[in-house]
């Protein structure tokens, strides 16, 4: 019941504050809690019952946000869709929770036929817009007929979402987060001063990813303001920043850049943002700089989590985001309520400065993968989440992550951290995006490949690039071979790069 809790303290403190704003409408919390006591009826009254699933294939919205309060008042669980996955992905992720009913808006109504083809766990469909499907509910009709319904009494550990991994090594795995997962991180976001009773956060990223969720949980439990847009173009953030005064949003490097590209970005006033939050990996020096000085008023944060920790678990605050400064690449500090830990192969902590694994213990951790006992366990170890990240903290206790356990390349004997290699690489200024991966090959084992998509208007060469790696990293690290792309590298939702699929076509073969 904590999250029915949350919004109904927010409602009582706020009820006549704006809460959700998007285009040709606006609720204030009064209004948001009614909705959402009325959308859990709505639910119970087409037989959700406690512990099932319920699938949510939508851009972002307003009733989306009253989703994530919705099905937990109904004591169910959300499982929201990738919808950036193509459908036999979305098939799999679907087939894997098993969900009875399925809410879609009109956007991916072109998907419901094949997915419900494919997922038959699906007994119920919900629509949300204009577009109609056979036997299907209309949302907005249902609330307003349902009676509203108090919350459903469940514990605090009650399974409130499961929200599928990013997808960077392979299948994406089905983590479960609890009330208490979702309510403790907002709280926590809270007391590290990230939104407050006058925050207007703008939702660009998608709600289907945790990072955003984050930004949904936080802003309702302080009582500011939701602005959405129902996916992130660039001209149109600007738009909204500058006319619903947005205090925060939080963007991915790509999109920052894009922003900062936008041909009529000097035409906008950002004057209102103090929270420009980013994650994924640590921003590009070059980037930052650009950033600094087109919006100077912002303060940059940078987060570092993963599903498995309800998002985000370290913070690099505004004071450390410095052009050149020794935090800059750091993933920042534990937040409170966080223990983080870089350990050995035996879960004993290291020294400051030695690498290791980062592991994470606190209210905020998963309940464990669905229906993945062995992955739960080998994740799950004496009370801490193992996140398969390698890095170092200092003694200052920044985080400073040196790269995935999967992504290390070992490279004659040498361990090579792809992370290291990448951050050198986009000093040069050609070098729009980048991805070193580890090779097959005969002589080393392994060869460090780096895959390089250039900068509009840039030409680089492997000699060029390779004499820029030699002058700042070892030259046993620098790539023996690169490639060059002129598409984007394929991101997961939360904009890392897919490293499994630049390795495929490498899997059988050597250098």
């Amino acid at each position: 019941m904590l999250l029915s809790l949350g919004l109904r303290r927010t409602a009582q403190l706020r009820g006549h504050h704006a809460a959700i704003i998007e285009p040709g409408r606006q609720l204030n919390w009064t209004e948001v809690e009614s909705r959402v006591a009325r959308f859990a009826s709505a639910l119970r009254g087409l037989g959700v019952r406690t512990g099932d699933r319920v699938a949510v294939m939508a851009d972002n919205a307003g009733w989306h946000i009253e989703a994530y309060f919705a099905i937990p008042w109904a004591g169910a669980a959300i499982a929201p869709v990738n919808t950036r996955w193509a459908l036999p992905e979305i098939i799999d992720s679907l087939n894997d929770c098993a969900p009875r009913v399925l809410i879609v808006d009109d956007a991916h109504l072109p998907l419901l036929g094949g997915v419900l083809a494919g997922a038959p766990s699906i007994e119920t469909v919900i629509t949300t817009g204009a577009g109609a499907a056979s036997g299907a509910h209309d949302l907005e009709t249902l609330i307003a007929m349902a009676r509203p319904m108090p919350p459903e009494p469940v514990d605090k550990d009650q399974l409130a979402g499961i929200f599928y991994t990013g997808g960077t090594t392979g299948r994406s795995k089905g983590v479960m987060l609890s009330q208490n997962n979702l309510y403790m991180h907002s709280l926590m976001m809270i007391a590290e001063d990230m939104f407050h009773a006058d925050s207007v956060g703008l939702h660009v990223a998608p709600m289907f990813h945790l990072a955003d969720v984050g930004t949904v949980m936080g802003v309702t439990m302080a009582g500011g303001s939701h602005v959405c847009l129902p996916r992130f173009e660039p001209a149109a953030t600007l738009r909204a920043i500058q006319d619903h005064g947005v205090t925060e949003v939080y963007l991915v490097s790509t999109m920052l850049r894009a922003v900062l590209d936008d041909p009529g970005f000097d035409e906008y006033d950002l004057t209102s943002l103090r929270g420009m939050i980013y994650g994924a990996s640590p921003i590009a020096e070059a980037l930052l700089t650009r950033a600094l000085e087109k919006i100077p008023t912002a303060g940059f944060m940078q987060r570092y989590g993963m599903t498995e920790t309800t998002g985000f678990m370290t913070l690099l605050k505004p004071p450390f985001q410095v052009v050149g400064g020794a935090k800059l690449r750091s993933a920042g500090q534990p937040i409170h309520g966080v223990d983080v830990r870089v350990v050995d192969a035996h879960g004993d902590e290291v020294p400051r400065g030695t690498i290791g694994e980062v592991a994470a213990s606190g209210p905020t951790i998963m309940l464990g993968y669905w229906g993945r006992p062995e992955e739960t366990a080998q994740a799950l170890r004496g009370g801490r989440m193992f996140t398969g990240d390698l890095g170092h903290m200092d003694e200052d206790g920044f985080l400073f992550i040196a790269d995935r356990l999967k992504d290390m390349i070992i490279s004659g004997g040498e361990n090579i951290y792809s992370g290291e290699v990448e951050n050198a690489l986009y000093r040069h200024p050609a070098v729009a995006q980048c991805a070193v991966i580890g090779v097959p090959s005969e002589k080393w084992g392994e060869a460090v490949h780096a895959v390089i998509v250039p900068r509009d208007g840039h030409d680089v060469t492997a000699e060029a690039l390779g004499a820029h790696c030699r002058s700042l990293i070892a030259a046993y690290k620098c790539p023996k071979s690169y490639e060059f792309r002129t598409e984007p590298l394929p991101l997961t939702g939360a904009g890392k790069v897919r490293k499994y699929s630049l390795r495929e076509p490498y899997r059988n073969a050597a250098h």
